[in-house]
């Protein structure tokens, strides 16, 4: 019976993915199967098989979590990206951005595998995506959530250029998380320096 359900998550994960994008690009002013590079990194849309290699490598149990998996990505108000490492062509991690109540504003996530933790590509990769979003999209702000145990988090945060705005607890939370935020003019008035 496990099986069946992990072969029928897949089977409806693949086909929610290929639905995403045309889904987002109802949401969404312009194409975003645009290509990012840094000088460490390419960035470009979640594929099936960037899932498949994040799922393997982070050892999620798909009988226990395959539902949850589905549900996150079969939203149509997200941006997801692929973080792949240059030197290797590994991917490393992925990006999301998640679009808000308020359509100008959109909320970031990131998830790294954890050997490739510690190095500043989630920081050089959300500097690139800012830059993307600001640039190309009609969105003026972007907000993260962070839990205030979470030090790399929020380190992350500020040196991709948001700013703490204090701590708040989020609508269905127990605890306080940091929130922190960056808007268009800030991004575009930091690259000045």
């Amino acid at each position: 019976m496990t099986n069946r359900i992990y072969y029928f998550s897949l089977f409806f994960l693949s086909l929610t993915i290929n639905l995403r994008n045309f889904f987002i690009s109802l949401l969404l002013p312009t194409n975003i199967s645009e290509d990012l590079e840094t000088k460490r990194l390419f960035i470009r849309s979640l594929t099936q098989e960037d899932f498949n290699v994040l799922v393997g490598n982070l050892n999620v149990d798909m009988s226990n979590n395959g539902f949850q998996l589905i549900r996150f990505f079969e939203k149509s108000d997200k941006l997801l990206f692929t973080l792949i490492l240059r030197e290797s062509n590994q991917t490393l991690g992925f990006v999301e951005l998640h679009i808000l109540e308020r359509k100008e504003l959109m909320e970031c996530y990131y998830e790294l595998l954890p050997q490739y933790t510690g190095n500043g590509y989630a920081i050089e990769a959300m500097k690139k995506i800012f830059g993307y979003v600001f640039g190309n999209l009609q969105f003026e702000k972007i907000v993260a959530h962070v839990d205030q145990g979470n030090s790399r988090g929020w380190k992350v945060a500020e040196r991709s250029g948001m700013k703490y705005m204090g701590d708040i607890i989020r609508k269905g939370a127990i605890t306080k998380s940091m929130y922190f935020s960056i808007n268009k003019s800030d991004y575009f008035n930091q690259l000045q320096y």
